[in-house]
């Protein structure tokens, strides 16, 4: 994969230098490479390479998309749907949106949380 040096960053970035950095910045794990440009990056430009990383992967999903024969896709369908179709309100799914107290669970769902004893 091609590389960019930090001395060869222009305030100006190029349509091929924004696609290598955003490949660069796309790389696990990080490069000594992509850390050194970073540092020489304003905000502006790196808006525009994340912009771009994000183009980039959204083409990369599109194409193994398109290139999904019926029979996989209406796998992946499936697998999502059994997914959705066996999700459980009470489960832990992350803590957005849920409850923090045992009052705030009783008037959200109605019950007292499970092990929790009214007094």
């Amino acid at each position: 994969m091609k590389r960019i040096k930090p001395n060869e960053i222009s305030e100006n970035l190029s349509e091929e230098q924004l696609e290598t950095l955003a490949k660069m910045a796309n790389e696990i794990p990080v490069s000594n490479d992509w850390i050194e440009c970073s540092k020489k990056l304003n905000e502006r430009q790196k808006c525009l390479i994340y912009n771009k990383r994000r183009e980039l992967r959204d083409e990369k999903e599109k194409k193994r998309s398109m290139e999904m024969t019926k029979e996989q896709r209406a796998e992946e369908d499936k697998k999502w749907q059994l997914w959705y179709s066996n999700i459980d309100a009470d489960s832990f799914y992350g803590n957005m949106g849920q409850p923090e107290t045992p009052e705030e669970f009783r008037r959200r769902y109605g019950v007292w949380p499970p092990g929790y004893k009214e007094e």
